[in-house]
């Protein structure tokens, strides 16, 4: 089938429409609506008489890039800072120590298991590192938790801001497999760089919005969103010339815009936009990186891929939690559950496409394990959410049937 403008069109509307009716459905039975909308796309565009052939990575990867920032952003902006404050240093050793740790135990372990070379053991461990903000956000919201010891707050930060630092890892091992003679040195340098410039210019675009949008009076207050979105497209546009992390940039510019947000008008209109930006965001990540798989294909690497998913769920994650929350007061059923909701998203897929597009060796076998794994874990964990929260005595709304 050749795809043309009103087929493209019509194929659009299609994946949204179904997205949307997924989406109440997912609720009735349970299955998370990341797992549907992975289907609808997994199960289109891999050929056959009355279907197409969708096989572009590098397109593919642009836009989740570019879905992924806004995402993050969004998820900024909806984060309260005086609600993210006491538990700031938790996330952000979660969202770097965890990930680190994630990564060697993972590297490690493909190497003890599959004799997998230290260097690959490092890329596919960076790939699968990071928690998925869109995964965490859409499941805690669909199931309306209301958790105690901050534990959602914790979620939510480790999950806006461990993607930069697996994004980074995943380019840096990427790099040194296609040209081996690269050494970690720069690396480390460039790592500071792009951190630092995107820490700061997320903060100076996000707090210059917020000016903005307390002085400028708009007649219409439909306009309000419209003029913040122009704000993200110049951020991204600006970091991706100046070398700075997009990710990091974009939610801390939501978070800066977010703690300014009783002082401008417009902002019921701006959060309601936002939020229907986000869906179509999500629903349109999830399908088209569905789109990009093919299944035939997958099917080979299952059995790998739900070793690798066990060993990431049971010990990679619960180490990495453990460690990183040492130094600071949590309880252990806060440990366990954040060690359970480590959720994996589209972003280890996006960052699969990373040595997809180089030309890596193994680059096929680690983007239909990572793609596994992903369904594996989001079925898995994203089914179990609520049942563990209140086994554990950690939903607000119900009492615990037992402790640890």
């Amino acid at each position: 089938m050749t795809l043309t403008f009103p087929l493209i069109c019509l194929l659009l509307g299609f994946f949204l429409f179904f997205g949307i009716i997924l989406t109440k459905s997912s609720h009735r039975f349970g299955v998370p609506s990341l797992v549907m909308y992975l289907a609808l796309g997994i199960f289109l565009g891999n050929g056959g008489p009355f279907d197409f052939i969708y096989d572009y990575p590098e397109f593919t990867h642009s836009f989740s890039n570019l879905a992924l920032a806004i995402i993050l952003f969004i998820g900024g902006l909806e984060t309260d800072f005086r609600h993210i404050k006491p538990i700031l240093g938790r996330g952000l050793v979660l969202s770097t120590v965890g990930v680190l740790l994630t990564a060697g135990s993972v590297a490690l372990f493909l190497h003890v298991a599959f004799g997998i070379r230290y260097l690959e053991g490092f890329l596919i461990g960076s790939v699968l590192s990071s928690t998925d903000a869109a995964a965490v956000f859409s499941i805690l919201n669909s199931k309306g938790l209301r958790l105690k010891e901050n534990i959602s707050e914790t979620l939510e930060l480790e999950s806006g801001t461990n993607d930069p630092m697996a994004f980074f890892l995943t380019t840096m091992f990427t790099s040194m497999l296609h040209e081996p003679e690269i050494h970690i040195g720069p690396w480390l340098w460039l790592f500071v760089k792009e951190m630092s410039i995107g820490f700061l210019a997320g903060g100076a675009l996000g707090l210059a919005t917020s000016l903005i949008l307390q002085r400028l009076q708009l007649v219409n207050r439909g306009m309000y969103p419209v003029l913040i979105l122009a704000t993200i497209l110049i951020g991204i546009g600006a970091l991706m010339m100046w070398h700075g992390n997009v990710l990091l940039g974009m939610y801390v510019t939501g978070m800066v815009i977010s703690s300014h947000r009783e002082k401008w008008l417009g902002r019921k209109e701006t959060y309601l936009f936002f939020e229907s930006i986000s869906w179509l965001m999500e629903i349109s990540l999830f399908v088209l990186l569905g789109l990009q798989v093919f299944p035939r294909n997958m099917v080979a690497y299952l059995p790998q891929a739900l070793i690798v998913c066990l060993f990431l769920i049971l010990i990679a994650r619960p180490l990495s939690v453990f460690v990183s929350l040492a130094p600071f007061k949590a309880s252990l059923q806060k440990k366990v559950f954040v060690s359970w909701v480590g959720l994996r998203g589209a972003t280890p897929i996006v960052f699969s496409l990373i040595p997809l597009i180089a030309r890596v060796r193994i680059a096929d076998v680690i983007f239909n394990i990572v793609f596994a794994v992903v369904l594996i874990s989001v079925l898995l964990q994203g089914t179990t959410l609520g049942w563990l929260a209140n086994k554990l005595g950690l939903n607000e709304d119900q009492p615990a049937s037992s402790q640890l």
